[in-house]
């Protein structure tokens, strides 16, 4: 990484929200997202790296082929989501500890109940006990390859 580069990276820790948010709108052409300071921090360093290096050809590749299956090519008819891990029996539940608390969520026939409410994705569940945006089978380790399946 050249060295104007890396302390451009280095320094968006310390930037004000405002400056942030602007160099935001200058890197992607949009708003930026809301949330906390350091999402937008590490978003903001990928992209500028991206954008002076490129990204691999591989992961362009896979970027491409995900989207197409997910929203077609155009060519054929929009292909339903795949589930990407097995859910639980109804009646299981999930923990995680989480900032050194223990969460428990129960699986529902159609939903999850957490804390006396119900939800109707894991994400949303994942939302509600950390405030941010996570996959919500990721954040409770359901995925294939937190299984050894296939990513």
């Amino acid at each position: 990484m050249d060295k104007t580069l890396l302390a451009r990276v280095a320094a968006l820790p310390n930037m004000p929200l405002s400056e942030l948010k602007a160099l935001w709108r200058d890197v992607y052409q949009d708003e930026p997202p809301g949330g906390h300071k350091s999402h937008i921090v590490r978003r903001l360093a990928y992209r500028l790296q991206e954008l002076a290096y490129g990204v691999d050809p591989q992961i362009e590749n896979r970027i491409e082929q995900q989207a197409n299956d997910l929203f077609g090519s155009g060519k054929r008819a929009k292909p339903k989501r795949k589930t990407q891990y097995q859910r639980p029996i109804p009646g299981s539940k999930l923990v995680r500890e989480y900032k050194g608390i223990e969460y428990q969520v129960t699986i529902l026939e159609e939903g999850y109940e957490y804390a006396g409410c119900l939800y109707k994705s894991l994400s949303k569940v994942a939302l509600a006990i950390t405030g941010s945006s996570w996959s919500g089978p990721a954040f409770f380790g359901l995925n294939n390859k937190a299984q050894g399946g296939k990513h």
